[in-house]
């Protein structure tokens, strides 16, 4: 009787929790190997992978976050702490025994598919063969930071490296970046600074958190049966964003140059009413820099103590040969999932939708699950999943949204998930009838 296969699932952050807890339902044997001492992730605040600060809250509501078949406590409120959310991790790993399944304070130095699995060494000297490696080790890994003319001369620092507003105390400061962390960086430092500068490269739309008293999120999903087309109900959504005060125009900002729902979100409370008070100054993109001094696009200047960006990460993989990282945003995998080149390597949470961590990742834990077992028994319909993951892609509405870098990996939730479902049931045909979903 041949041993039990074994996988190694490459991070301990709340994507290789999610898998570790799919494995764990259906029987796997597997390893986390995670790099810092506890799992977490991005999560966690003193670790060195954690990338949250002081302030921070989820931007997806907990009914939308967490999973449905283990949910967060009762008393957590709509919008948990970072402190909250890691509890909840943490707890997670416990109820599905991963703390005997993890490997901690290891780093996975290099990874070589070898035709049947993976030969996987780690930094604390050992080297071992796994059937698979699930790579979870997390999009935001490498700081961005974009190049302007001139020179800056104060302090900067991006916003990896933030955890309290109190850096900005009494200090001129500018935040640049119009995503989700940047617009609450720039709220923090309006609490803080002395005077506080926002820029961002276009005109944006912004949604409240809450909206006739839900989480916004929740509130456009109950909305979104109730119309004929998406443009009647995107229509509708704007008209009552701007009658709750959200529409940016009113703000002094530029009209966005996109549609609302050719963006992932912003979801912020507080970034117009800090702008409506004159808290938070808004500023086109950065034309150059002098000293202290910096140049906008539109010829306005402001002089600046502290420049923080809040301008993105690049993935990276330096386990893996040149020849098997993915780049441009990991769109050389098949559904940013599984590689072309080596059946043995699969790849979780390196696409973005307007979701929660639960239910997406329940689903696309089910179907690396189902590849994996599968794989091990070379079945007719693994072969032909194989060969179409050698074609083109199916649509996930990856077409609807800006062509920006910050958009490479953004896909629509629901046709993702109606593709992995899909997926799922050529692998695993019992599946069609019964919990596909596994939400």
């Amino acid at each position: 009787m041949s041993a039990q296969p074994e996988y190694c699932i490459v991070g301990g952050g709340p994507i290789g929790i999610g898998i570790g807890k799919c494995f764990a339902q259906e029987g796997l044997k597997f390893t986390i190997v995670e790099a810092d001492e506890d799992f977490g992730g991005t999560w966690a605040l003193s670790q060195r992978s954690g990338l949250v600060y002081k302030s921070t809250h989820l931007i997806s509501s907990k009914k939308n976050t967490q999973f449905l078949d283990f949910p967060m406590p009762e008393d957590y409120p709509h919008y948990p702490s970072h402190a909250q959310m890691l509890s909840y991790l943490r707890s997670l790993a416990t109820h599905y025994g991963l703390y005997d399944r993890a490997l901690f304070g290891t780093r996975v130095e290099h990874v070589e598919p070898n035709g049947a699995g993976c030969r996987v060494r780690l930094s604390n000297g050992e080297t071992r063969t796994f059937s698979a490696v699930v790579v979870a080790n997390g999009r935001m890994r490498t700081p961005l930071i974009p190049r302007y003319p001139g020179v800056f001369s104060g302090e900067t620092m991006h916003s990896a490296a933030y955890k309290s507003h109190e850096v900005f105390r009494g200090k001129r400061v500018l935040v640049i970046g119009g995503g989700n962390s940047g617009c609450d960086i720039a709220v923090d430092a309006a609490l803080a600074a002395e005077q506080t500068f926002h820029s961002t490269r276009r005109g944006y739309h912004y949604m409240p958190k809450f909206i006739h008293g839900k989480p916004t999120q929740e509130w456009l999903m109950d909305m979104g049966s109730k119309f004929r087309s998406q443009d009647d109900y995107w229509s509708f959504v704007q008209r009552e964003f701007k009658a709750a005060g959200y529409d940016p125009v009113d703000y002094g900002l530029p009209r966005p140059d996109h549609a609302i729902h050719e963006a992932h979100p912003i979801l912020n409370s507080l970034v117009l009413y800090y702008i409506g008070h004159g808290d938070i100054h808004p500023k086109p993109d950065v034309r150059r820099f002098e000293g202290r001094t910096v140049e906008f696009v539109d010829g306005t200047r402001a002089e600046v103590d502290l420049i923080l960006y809040a301008t993105g990460y690049e993935m990276d993989f330096p386990f893996l040969a040149e020849d098997l990282r993915p780049s441009d945003g990991a769109l050389e995998l098949f559904l940013s999932m599984f590689h072309r080149k080596a059946d043995s390597l699969v790849f979780v949470g390196y696409f973005n939708a307007a979701s929660g961590l639960g239910n997406l990742l329940n689903c696309g834990g089910a179907l690396v699950t189902d590849y994996l077992v599968a794989r091990e028994k070379n079945t007719d319909a693994f072969r032909v999943l194989r060969r179409l993951i050698q074609g083109p892609e199916p649509d996930i509405g990856r077409g609807r949204f800006l062509n920006s870098p910050r958009h490479r990996v953004e896909t629509d939730l629901w046709k993702a998930m109606k593709v992995m479902n899909f997926f799922r049931s050529v692998l695993n045909p019992a599946r069609a009838a019964g919990d596909v979903v596994r939400a």
